[in-house]
């Protein structure tokens, strides 16, 4: 029987490992900025998820994850593939290419309208949610917060928000619909073993990513080592480990507690911005920090 003592240490741990997952995933935009030094955007998504891939591999085997290698349904590898193409190929590729023209603070703010997206996209595409006028409010502040921050000039290279040359932030605001996109599938699928689902996604990416990666871009001549050791701490922490964290997290404390990740990784993508790659703060960044953080408060709130 689970003593009181017991129950508070599990949710004592539970808050370490959500604060550990807040800080790989904040620090994600860091490590892209810096492996953007050598390698062309393509380069970073893809070898990012096949180090990814392959470090879910070795803890899928070292845990001795039998349903792993178990045969699966059609269905199952369908939303494998859709997964594996929204929530990592795709949005992976396109945070890479806008991270070489805007600061990481920019983009790192821009994922916390994640949760909010989902909430809409859970709306308009499944019947198991009543529209509350609760959610409404919060999905509103977090378009305003998101308005105020695609306005924000100094986030948006001084130019115009309606050049050609700012379509990057246009891929700031679609990669947090992929992401949303692909927990939509997994929310539909709802895997039995989601570290297994999770490996297989990621094999798929890899594999989705590999003819990309050989035809466009070239290969640097000379390898930056600090790019090379980005690139190694985006597949085996950012992709591979907060993997395991997450499946663990989910697995004993739910995914509402899991959403709460959403307001500590942009603190943590400020705070590297700010002080390691000395970036400036997007106009109006508290601004558009607070909208978008109470935005997604009132919509995850429950009585």
């Amino acid at each position: 029987m689970e003593t009181n003592s017991d129950f508070k240490l599990q949710k004592i741990s539970s808050w370490l490992l959500l604060s550990v997952l807040g800080l790989i995933w904040g620090s994600s935009f860091l490590a892209i900025k810096i492996a953007l030094i050598s390698f062309e955007p393509i380069h970073v998504s893809s070898l990012r998820i096949m180090v990814g891939s392959l470090t879910l591999l070795l803890f899928s085997t070292f845990l001795k994850k039998r349903s792993f290698i178990r045969p699966k349904t059609s269905s199952y590898w369908m939303s494998c593939v859709g997964v594996g193409l929204l929530s990592n190929a795709l949005p992976f590729t396109l945070l890479a290419i806008a991270q070489e023209h805007l600061s990481s603070v920019f983009v790192g703010l821009c994922m916390a309208t994640i949760p909010l997206i989902i909430l809409l996209l859970t709306y308009l595409l499944t019947t198991d949610e009543k529209v509350k006028v609760q959610k409404v409010f919060g999905i509103s502040l977090g378009v305003c917060g998101t308005t105020l921050l695609i306005v924000s000039k100094d986030g948006m290279i001084q130019n115009s928000f309606f050049t050609p040359q700012n379509y990057f932030v246009w891929l700031c605001i679609l990669a947090p619909f992929c992401y949303a996109s692909g927990t939509i599938i997994i929310r539909k699928s709802k895997p039995l073993d989601f570290l297994a689902f999770s490996t297989h996604s990621l094999l798929i990416a890899s594999l989705m990513c590999i003819p990309f990666a050989l035809i466009f871009g070239k290969f640097p001549a000379i390898f930056n080592y600090q790019s090379v050791v980005a690139i190694l701490y985006l597949g085996v922490f950012p992709t591979g480990i907060a993997t395991v964290i997450l499946v663990s997290l989910i697995k004993y404390q739910g995914a509402i507690f899991v959403s709460l990740v959403n307001f500590k990784v942009p603190v943590w993508s400020t705070i590297f911005g700010l002080f390691l790659l000395k970036e400036v703060l997007p106009n109006n960044f508290i601004l558009s920090l607070t909208f978008i953080l109470t935005g997604v408060l009132i919509s995850q709130f429950k009585q």
